[in-house]
């Protein structure tokens, strides 16, 4: 069997949550094609060698803006370049599919990448989009918006637990999405929780497009500056093979691997990061205290930040609010849900989907 992976580059998040399903699905056999760009395809490309093959897309880049009051606006200003890249997506499917025979195509948000003639699977965790004046009529458009689109999916994914899960709102309570055709597979990570000793006082995280990722490393680490314990940053670049030479080096790392990372992070006390939900989700799965900085401007990252903050999961903190020094004993009285499955068995029901032997939606 040969399958597609279409992978959305906004940030490293989706690359991410994909990764354990693509080494799943290549452990069991089956021929692999992955597609995305920039950062994500790096760290595919670094993650998963020489097996699968690679192909450049870009897909929906980001509003360039560090204000955010501009950032929602200068996104729906946008929009006809998205629908320009979701028919660049449909356009490179149908092409790529008279070269070379596909037997299923797989889509972490990438809402053009599918085939009429193929089955193909859609994964996202964002159902409802939410805007910063919370409007339910807008809401209830975007529920309409992401129905349209799944209709041309055999079936679609959500990487969270059907009750009680880490989404919130954005998955789960859908006014016009029938949540009973939806296959909630569990949550996703790379990472596995293991025993050990704590050694690292803060693990920093940064992530996300830019240039919101540069003005995040250099808002934390202005901070770091006043820190004494033991600090590691991963700054998120595997297209950088080069070290910092900063404050705390040799602790800042361009890229971590999924063994050094995993390692490290379960070494540390508390991790620095945006409330992103693969971040979530990895925080989770490692039973890991998170200090989260949503990113301003970014409703879903604000609102995921605002719903685990008041549940005493994750501490967060907006970007203009952040003393580290006086905040870091607080969040670290926070403690992670507890998952209700192994991230495994999420990897399993999703391969069990996407290959025919599950439920399709």
């Amino acid at each position: 069997m040969r399958i597609l992976f279409g992978i959305c580059s906004w940030g490293l998040g989706h690359a991410t949550r994909t990764l354990p399903i693509i080494r799943k699905i290549i452990d069991e056999g089956y021929e692999v094609t992955v597609v995305s760009s920039g950062r994500s395809l790096s760290m595919l490309k670094k993650e998963l060698g020489p097996g699968p093959n690679f192909a450049w897309l870009d897909d929906y880049q980001p509003a360039e803006t560090l204000n955010p009051s501009f950032l929602v606006p200068s996104t729906l200003f946008r929009f006809p370049r998205y629908v320009t890249a979701m028919l660049r997506e449909r356009d490179f499917v149908r092409r790529l599919l008279v070269r070379r025979k596909m037997d299923v195509i797989f889509s972490d948000n990438r809402f053009g990448f599918y085939s009429r003639d193929v089955p193909s699977f859609f994964m996202s965790h964002q159902l409802r989009i939410l805007n910063p004046l919370g409007t339910k009529v807008l809401e209830d458009g975007t529920e309409i918006y992401n129905n349209y689109f799944f209709k041309r999916y055999a079936g679609v994914l959500v990487p969270d637990f059907e009750e009680d899960g880490l989404a919130g709102r954005l998955a789960h309570g859908l006014s016009i999405i029938d949540e009973k055709r939806l296959n909630y597979i569990g949550v996703l990570s790379e990472f596995s929780y293991h025993s050990t000793v704590q050694d690292v006082d803060i693990f920093v995280s940064i992530s996300g497009p830019e240039p919101q990722r540069s003005a995040f490393e250099s808002l934390v680490r202005k901070q770091l500056y006043a820190f004494e314990g033991r600090v590691v940053v991963s700054l998120g670049k595997p297209d950088d093979g080069q070290m910092d030479n900063g404050h705390i080096e040799p602790n800042v790392k361009s890229y971590l691997g999924r063994a050094e990372r995993e390692d490290l992070l379960n070494r540390s006390k508390i991790v620095i990061a945006r409330s992103g939900y693969s971040t979530l989700m990895d925080l989770c799965s490692l039973r890991k205290r998170g200090f989260l900085i949503p990113t301003s401007g970014q409703p879903e990252q604000e609102y995921l930040a605002k719903h685990h903050m008041e549940r005493r999961n994750f501490y967060s903190v907006q970007e203009k609010e952040l003393d580290l020094k006086s905040q870091l004993e607080e969040a670290l009285s926070f403690r992670s849900p507890e998952l209700k499955y192994p991230t495994d068995r999420a990897v399993e029901k999703a391969v069990d989907v996407i290959t025919g032997t599950a439920r399709n939606a």
